[in-house]
């Protein structure tokens, strides 16, 4: 996109549509399903996209909810950040079950997962969930996972200083360089809220730039792979987590407080604010139940979460 405003109108856009197209399958249909399996056993592979569905569904309710009526309803966003955990859990346990089932949602929304622990406060969860990643980025799911996009691997340095972990770079399809993201890193602990802010400025205008979902094809996509852009999903576009998880994680050090400046539009948008008081983990108990399910009925495996 070219300027913020564009950005806000398409995401609107899009959101409208697939909420009012997509309920049935995403919403009804996913529960449906899930109650199905536990009733009948029937489909245990699939069961992790109708959980990831329902994930999906209620993030796009959140962003929607935001730019049409101006509330932040964190219990949406902690909704959709429950079931795809719950997706990602349950793939890595058919993976302990089934030798050749290596599916999982993939490394780059499950990063951005992580960021929305800590965006809602959820700091104890998030690091479970972070050292489950790296079992995942090491292990078949992700295989050392790609090159590109590269904010990705930005929130994943991010974690890994925050928890002092030394990640293996000879393990993984590391980027040769993570251009605009190298400064925000190298100075990921500043106490200079001026060099802060500028380091912001910098990636909130490579956001606004880099983000676009209709770039397959057209004259963005320079090498017709359709991976040319780092933001290809308007569940993002207006909620640039790459920063707010960078932020969450200096205010759990006690660092300097970041203040917009006047110029960064984005950044000064509400739901853009961290929230001020940890917001509480979902619970589904149909998710339990079908969870229960499977461990009965493979007594010598667990979930990892």
């Amino acid at each position: 996109m070219k300027t913020l405003e564009e950005s806000i109108e398409y995401t609107t856009n899009k959101k409208k549509n697939q909420i009012s197209r997509l309920e049935n399958s995403h919403f009804h249909q996913s529960i449906e399903d899930l109650k199905l399996f536990l009733e009948t056993g029937k489909g245990i592979g699939s069961s992790s996209l109708k959980i990831e569905y329902l994930g999906a569904w209620y993030h796009w309710n959140f962003i929607y909810k935001y730019l049409v009526d101006q509330e932040i309803k964190y219990d949406l966003l902690s909704a959709s950040t429950y079931y795809n955990l719950e997706c990602n859990n349950w793939c890595y346990f058919l993976g302990k079950w089934k030798e050749n089932f290596k599916s999982a949602t993939s490394f780059t929304k499950s990063i951005k997962h992580l960021g929305q622990m800590l965006y809602l406060g959820q700091k104890e969860d998030a690091i479970q969930y972070g050292y489950f990643l790296l079992k995942m980025l090491y292990g078949k799911q992700y295989d050392g996972w790609i090159v590109f996009p590269t904010h990705p691997w930005f929130l994943l340095e991010l974690f890994c200083r925050w928890q002092n972990i030394n990640l293996d770079y000879e393990k993984l399809n590391y980027p040769n360089n993570l251009g605009v993201y190298q400064s925000a890193l190298d100075n990921w602990n500043t106490i200079d809220t001026q060099l802060l802010s500028d380091n912001i400025d910098s990636l909130t205008k490579f956001h606004i730039a880099q983000s676009d979902e209709d770039e397959q094809g057209n004259a963005n996509d320079e090498n017709g792979d359709g991976y040319d852009l780092e933001f290809t999903s308007a569940d993002y576009f207006i909620f640039p987590i790459e920063i707010l998880m960078w932020l969450a994680i200096r205010r759990d050090l006690g660092l300097p407080e970041y203040r917009a400046s006047s110029q960064n539009k984005l950044m000064q948008m509400e739901i853009n604010q961290l929230p001020t008081k940890k917001i509480s983990k979902h619970e589904d108990t149909l998710i339990e139940k079908c969870k229960n399910k499977l461990m009965q009925e493979n007594p010598d495996i667990t979930f990892e979460l």
